[in-house]
């Protein structure tokens, strides 16, 4: 019977992921951009930036949600004791990131619509009285957000089946391979999250999205989760002051 794994086996779990939340944000950044029509000047100058720099900031959410399984779950994975903490370690920080974009992306037009902003640490923590505006959104947005919630279980469940987890990792992995895989791995999960030639700039920026001088335009170059991320490990970005539409009181 066959008692090791090549690092091909978990290499193919983990581009399975990356593919799946690039190609799940970039649709929902073309949503978002069709809903702002109106506010994107219509010329490659803006529309193209929109979505290479989305890319990036899709790459750099791969980067951090990825790092740690990749190099820790990597090396557990080499020995047969620790490699069902490898595949628990492996399968909750997918699901979880899975988990965590669809959640922000949810709550994100909210946010667009009221702030014109993506949320972070610091729009969540100025909205008083939350459960007054869940009760008011469950009210008057009961469908859409019924059948969001649908599509992102259905996500979910989808992504599940798909990592086959009753195979995933049924044997340990080839040391060598496993290796190079964490070794490698975790040098491009960095260099997705820098994504830049500065050094002294570890993570990339939420100032980096800025393509255009619409506030709302800049951040929908990002995603949401990364965002969030950036905003709780990093720092808080700085508030920026915007007027008329831009900033929208809350209800």
């Amino acid at each position: 019977m066959k008692s090791k794994l090549p690092a091909s086996h978990l290499f193919r779990q983990f581009l399975l992921f990356a593919l799946t939340l690039v190609f799940l944000l970039t649709v929902i950044r073309a949503a978002y951009a069709l809903w702002q029509f109106s506010r994107i000047e219509v010329t490659d100058a803006t529309v193209m930036p929109l979505f290479i720099q989305g890319l990036r900031f899709d790459l750099a959410l791969v980067g951090i949600i990825c790092i740690v399984p990749l190099i820790l779950g990597g090396v557990l994975a080499m020995m047969t004791r620790t490699r069902p903490l490898a595949k628990f370690l492996i399968t909750g920080f997918m699901l979880g990131g899975l988990l965590l974009v669809m959640l922000t992306e949810l709550i994100t037009p909210w946010f667009l619509e009221t702030r014109g902003l993506r949320p972070d640490v610091q729009l969540l923590s100025s909205i008083e009285q939350p459960a007054s505006i869940v009760k008011t959104l469950l009210a008057e947005q009961a469908v859409p957000l019924v059948v969001a919630a649908f599509l992102c279980l259905l996500i979910l469940i989808a992504f599940w089946g798909r990592m086959e987890v009753r195979r995933f990792l049924r044997y340990r992995l080839s040391v060598p391979g496993a290796l190079m895989l964490s070794s490698v791995g975790g040098v491009l999960c960095v260099l997705a999250i820098s994504s830049s030639t500065n050094p002294a700039q570890f993570a990339l920026s939420p100032a980096d999205a800025a393509i255009s001088t619409d506030v709302t335009i800049n951040d929908l170059a990002m995603n949401s989760a990364y965002k969030l991320l950036y905003s709780l490990v990093w720092s808080s970005p700085p508030v920026v002051q915007a007027t008329g539409e831009e900033m929208r009181s809350l209800p």
